[in-house]
């Protein structure tokens, strides 16, 4: 089977670098060895190289110049090129954000068409950008309705998009079974302000000077938050991880805190289950699979001090931490990346 999916993320885009990314390679490399001819389409960023990676082609489209230029030339050029090349492949798959829609559903009566669902933005858009965030917004709440077939990260995005799409969450890539108690806060993932909530957790880290932090990930925000964290002796920024790096940093700290404002499901909560490490989560609706299996706590959107005072609560109780991250590890083992590819890979055989 030919695939070619179009997704404006790379998991080396400084810009973005999200858990939607990591998704795209980590089930495509699964396919590869299969023997699926797969096909990513990619938005340009500095250094962007195309070429062959597990099995995978990367191709990148757009201006590599900033964030703004690049989102929206890549979908301008994206539809032109699948106008041009659309008879090559057996499965075009299309990653849906407002921001760069490419219009893929105009090939459904052709071949089978997917669109997959990772985020949500809502009112957020207008919170961000007021009034010029209203097209966006508009699009966001039409435009999935238009396929024929959806994947979503969970029944939570199903639900505010009004949709029955396939099901198919994000996963891990494995399971560690030995964990110790480590000595550190840690935050890994994307550093954009508004939806992670880094704020917030800028305010806790000032807050809670007795508690060391550890922050990993980089993104569009990364000067903002550092200067919100400028001074502060109890915090320390690795920058972004990956592998080994990305998993040893997991393993060494107590527990994650994830403050975001919004998610599709919150891959890093995944990942924190799957190394035994409990994790902090505001209390949106998409992070109540993580209270309801036991490895983490909420706390109140948007409110500093009751996420400092959840951060200090769990920090002084071990014991807690420890029966937290055994539930961790026993959630994550129904969520491996080899199982979700299996998923994926039915549900696109069963379209042919």
């Amino acid at each position: 089977m030919r695939i070619i999916h179009f997704i404006y993320d790379h998991i080396n885009n400084p810009w973005v670098g999200g858990g939607g990314a990591v998704r795209v390679f980590e089930v495509y490399r699964r396919l590869a060895k299969k023997g699926y001819s797969i096909t990513v389409v990619s938005g340009k960023y500095p250094k962007a190289q195309e070429g062959e990676a597990q099995g995978i082609r990367f191709l990148f489209l757009g201006s590599d110049k900033n964030y703004i230029l690049s989102t929206f030339s890549y979908a301008l050029i994206a539809k032109g090129f699948l106008d041009k090349h659309y008879k090559d492949y057996d499965l075009i798959v299309e990653d849906f954000a407002p921001w760069n829609p490419i219009c893929a559903y105009r090939y459904q009566d052709k071949k089978p068409v997917v669109l997959q669902l990772q985020n949500y933005e809502g009112i957020n858009t207008l919170k961000k950008y007021a009034l010029l965030g209203l097209p966006f917004l508009l699009v966001e709440r039409s435009y999935p309705k238009r396929y024929n077939h959806v994947i979503s990260l969970s029944e939570f995005l199903n639900r505010v998009y009004n949709i029955k799409a396939k099901v198919i969450p994000s996963g891990v890539d494995k399971v560690e079974e030995n964990f110790e108690l480590g000595d550190y806060v840690a935050y890994l993932g994307r550093l954009d302000v508004a939806q992670k909530g880094l704020d917030l957790l800028a305010k806790a880290i000032k807050e809670l000077k007795h508690i060391k932090f550890k922050i990993a990930g980089d993104g569009k925000d990364r000067e903002k938050f550092l200067k919100m964290i400028d001074g502060c002796k109890n915090v320390e920024y690795l920058g972004r991880l990956t592998g080994e790096k990305k998993f040893n940093f997991i393993k060494g700290s107590k527990f994650l805190v994830m403050p975001s404002r919004y998610e599709g499901q919150g891959i890093v909560a995944m990942e924190s289950a799957s190394c035994g490490k409990p994790i902090i989560v505001s209390d949106i609706p998409v992070f109540s699979y993580v209270v309801q299996a036991g490895f983490g706590v909420s706390f109140r959107k948007d409110d500093p001090k009751d996420l400092a005072e959840k951060i200090k609560f769990l920090y002084e109780r071990e014991d807690m931490v420890f029966e937290m991250g055994k539930k961790g590890i026993e959630f994550a083992k129904n969520y491996t990346w080899d199982r979700i590819a299996y998923l994926y890979e039915e549900y696109i055989k069963s379209l042919l």
